[in-house]
């Protein structure tokens, strides 16, 4: 087989071939759908979750000096925490209401509430503002009028539509606004980039469904960067008397942190922008975020029925009187009070239409939320960068009401291209509901982790004469991306990571994946010879080693870029994984970094000249606290899959020499692998350490990736008999012999079925090393393990534990998680490119899923009520400091 560049073979038009569209239908009926992640406005979740903050005495112990350190960069810094990559004391704390956020891919987000509200704004590049809870001044009114005796409108019904107990009572601001509106009388369905919200009013049998869409577009690189959210509202009234509908759309400046609510003078205007079609009215609100001017912008689709009335400004700290009563009593709002502070301003927009007795209206009211911050600047300040909106609206600052009027002409068709790309999937009678809901709701983290996406500029190259020729004209054509590790640990582009994630970017937006990987090839040649202190084992060292990939390229908090590697817990030149996944990953332009790189991995890992790398006794890869020793299974594996990729390479380019040099090293390496780790069962964690029985889940993981590039080229890898057996292995006891098989795969498990958590992190399940391991089991045959595998981390976060959308990176048996908002779980995607490609499920007439069971997994159902009913007891725990490991 013709083995080319790994990007060329995810570069698919993404679920392509005949796609047939559902009819547009009321939003309404569309909350009904069974597919997505569905809540009520009362839920709650199943069981209580915190931060873990419990390592055992033994771990205590040995970690000692590591925390003496940590402590110790942790006081020096508690003025400006924010600049820490990581905060080990202070770990995020989930919040179980989140639902699909607001915004697009690199332009910022707005993190949304289920029950209404919005919150944990990353407008700031890279950074989310997760303890922010919902702004109370950011809210949808519904306003209901019905004809009195005289024939006069009299107003009988006004209340947010927000279902937030926390707003509606304590609190000075706002008081006279009504957030009364009952939980139960909600009802949320989330299917990224759109959710559907239903308020159901029964006293006037009145139903409004608010439909929320960003346009989020496999392979579109231009309406998929802009600061844009939309909200379509259908009415239906079974009342059986005519009523007046109105909805107030109101926004404040500022994120709802206090540090930049009253940051500077407030401007507000009335606009109207003319579609060519027709006419989109509303305000714009000029104030500034961190020193970053910021335009917020509210604007409403104009059209005959229609009637729309703008406020310039209220006073979002005080009572509220002056947008609640004009509402109540339907009269015009009052001009702006220029006594009013300026620094903290609110702007509204109302909408108001006739909806007869016993008629639905679909889209009678459609608005649109714009957030135009098109100059940035990181932690840092030494540079500033234009978003890649900036491309096709300008950098002035002046484009919000364009952009809202553009969107509102375009929503239409944004959400027939997202139906057409979900529609396989969705439409498929085989694959189980869930899959459909996980698949696409963990891409929130595109959104809302912290991605930015700049446009090019040659003041770059200044201070990055690395950047090479055939990577900047990538970044001319497609910009520069990059997104966290995770919400808490700051890293941008975290690599040994990213390599989990990647399917996700390089299936739905591959040219950004391209510039992704077209710079780290750049970065591996770069040195940094400042020197890090690394807390783990009290090392200094290069900031950035010659001749390995960096771990991450900055802390958004300092200086992304120009400081890259922010890790230093260890010295990552050290690591063993992120060469080899680099190898496994961009296989073209690079064949000199590449030969390079197995050059040095070889020349400096391989301690016995046996072809074979070794590990060196410490958490010398992506699990960065548990250690191996000798020759592993996990960068064993990694080292043979970087192998065969290279000769596969070499042989492809006409490198004659190379391939037989490749092919040679890994027969050689290959045989030591077999011998020193194959038990003949599956294959030890390592040769010397502890754990060195140990069944890791993820042992296979260079298979994986091997697979998935080329089954051809994996397929004697290893041994298949092999493969099947360790797999048969870690399914019995790493994933049904693990909280009764409702939790995914723990990391690491002893040979007599108990959990080992003699190690940190071999007793977490890592969420997106599932996903992983479940398209493993789909790679050779086992359907239904797979999918079975991957439900139980999905239900586990989504429906008992309340972590959806801020999926975490790890989850303990009992009580405890790590990590909120990490982007490994996008290794999901992986499943469904194995799905596609290899399976070919979505081919005319395929029949491989037809015996598939898609509820319940049938594995789980077996088990013992008395166990199912141990797993499920409710844990109230106190949070305390947490651990990166």
């Amino acid at each position: 087989m013709c083995f080319s560049v790994l990007l060329k073979m995810f570069a698919i038009d993404c679920l392509s071939g005949s796609l047939t569209c559902r009819p547009n239908v009321a939003a309404c009926e569309e909350c009904k759908q069974t597919y997505g992640w569905f809540a009520r406005g009362d839920k709650i979740p199943d069981e209580i979750r915190v931060p873990f903050n419990r390592p055992s005495f033994r771990h205590i112990y040995e970690l000692l000096p590591f925390l003496r350190r940590y402590f110790l960069f942790w006081f020096k810094n508690i003025g400006r925490k924010e600049t820490l990559p990581i905060n080990l004391i202070e770990p995020l704390t989930h919040k179980p209401f989140y639902g699909v956020p607001c915004g697009t891919i690199g332009s910022g987000s707005i993190g949304r509430d289920f029950r209404g509200g919005f919150c944990k704004f990353g407008l700031r590049p890279g950074l989310i503002e997760q303890k922010t809870g919902v702004v109370k001044a950011n809210q949808f009114i519904l306003t209901l009028r019905q004809k009195n005796e005289t024939n006069l409108w009299r107003t009988v019904y006004q209340k947010v539509l927000c279902a937030c107990p926390s707003l509606s009572s304590g609190q000075k601001e706002l008081v006279s606004w009504d957030f009364s509106f009952p939980p139960d009388k909600l009802t949320y369905r989330g299917l990224y980039p759109r959710s559907w919200t239903s308020y159901s009013i029964p006293e006037f049998n009145f139903t409004l469904c608010m439909r929320q869409i960003s346009p989020i577009i496999p392979n579109d690189y231009k309406d998929s960067s802009l600061p844009v959210t939309l909200f379509i509202f259908d009415a239906d009234n079974q009342s059986g008397v005519d009523l007046q509908v109105a909805i107030t759309f109101t926004f404040r400046n500022g994120t709802g942190c206090q540090k930049w609510s009253n940051e500077s003078i407030c401007k507000a205007s009335i606009f109207e922008e003319n579609t060519g079609s027709s006419i989109v009215k509303g305000v714009y609100l000029r104030h500034t975020i961190d020193d970053m001017k910021c335009t917020y912008s509210i604007g409403v689709l104009v059209h005959d029925a229609l009637h729309v009335s703008c406020c310039t400004g209220f006073d979002p700290c005080g009572t509220g009187e002056d947008v609640w009563i004009p509402l109540l009593v339907k009269e015009n709002f009052q001009k702006k009070n220029e006594n009013m502070d300026q620094r903290q301003l609110g702007i509204a927009v109302l909408a108001e239409v006739l909806v007869k007795a016993n008629t639905k209206i679909a889209s009678c009211f459609e608005y649109a939320l714009v957030w135009d911050m098109p100059v940035v600047h990181f932690g840092g300040r030494e540079r500033k960068y234009k978003r890649r909106y900036t491309r096709f609206f300008g950098d002035q600052g002046c484009v919000a009401p364009t952009i809202c009027a553009y969107s509102l002409g375009k929503y239409r068709e944004w959400e027939r291209k997202i139906e057409e790309w979900q529609h396989p999937v969705i439409a498929h009678p085989h694959l189980p509901d869930w899959y459909k809901s996980a698949l696409f709701n963990e891409l929130y983290y595109i959104t809302d982790g912290g991605s930015v996406w700049f446009e090019y500029d040659s003041n770059w190259n200044a201070k990055e004469k690395h950047l090479s020729v055939y990577t900047t004209d990538l970044m001319k054509q497609y910009g520069r991306f990059a997104y966290l590790e995770s919400w808490e640990y700051r890293m941008l582009n975290t690599y040994d990571v990213h390599f989990y994630a990647s399917f996700a970017l390089a299936q739905l937006w591959p040219n950004l994946e391209h510039v992704l990987q077209a710079e780290m090839t750049d970065q591996v040649d770069l040195s940094d010879e400042h020197v890090a202190y690394y807390q783990m084992d009290g090392s200094r060292g290069f900031v950035k080693h010659p001749s390995r990939v960096p771990h991450d390229l900055g802390n958004p908090a300092v200086e992304p870029w120009l400081c890259t590697n922010a890790y230093v817990v260890h010295d990552t030149g050290k690591w063993k994984d992120l060469n080899l996944k680099f190898i496994l990953t961009f296989l073209q332009k690079v064949w000199p970094t590449i030969k390079r790189l197995v050059t040095e991995a070889q020349v400096c890992w391989d301690e016995d000249d046996d072809g074979m790398i070794e590990n060196s006794g410490t958490a010398d890869q992506t699990y960065d606290a548990w250690k191996m020793n000798g020759v592993s299974a996990y960068c064993g594996c990694l080292w043979l899959a970087s192998l065969q990729a290279a000769a596969s390479l070499a042989n492809e380019i006409g490198d004659i020499k190379g391939a037989d040099l490749y092919t040679k090293l890994l027969s050689k390496a290959r045989d030591v692998f077999e011998r020193k780790l194959w038990n003949g069962e599956y294959y030890n964690f390592d040769e010397k350490s502890e754990s060195a029985k140990t069944i890791m889940a993820d042992q296979l993981c260079g298979n994986w990736f091997l697979m998935s590039v080329s089954p051809e080229i994996a397929h004697n890898l290893l041994p298949l008999s092999h493969v099947k057996s360790a797999l048969d292995k870690i399914y019995n006891l790493n994933v049904l012999n693990f909280a009764s098989g409702r939790l995914g795969a723990v990391n690491g498990m002893k040979k007599d079925g108990t959990v080992e958590r003699q190690r940190l992190q071999a007793d977490e399940m890592w969420i997106g090393v599932t996903y992983a391991l479940a398209a493993s089991f789909m790679q050779q045959g086992d359907i239904q393990r797979g999918f079975d595998t991957a439900w139980g981390c999905y239900d586990a976060c989504y429906n008992r534990f309340g972590l959806q959308y801020q999926t975490p990176e790890a989850v303990y048996e009992n009580h405890f998680y790590r990590a909120i908002g990490y982007m490994r779980p996008l290794s999901i995607w992986s499943i469904q490119w194995t799905l596609l490609r290899q399976l070919k499920v979505f081919e005319l007439g395929s029949t491989i899923l037809n015996h598939i069971h898609t509820g319940t997994p049938l594995e789980f159902q077996k088990i013992s009520p008395s166990k199912m009913k141990k797993d499920e007891h409710c844990v109230k725990v106190k949070s305390g400091t947490s651990s990166h490991f």
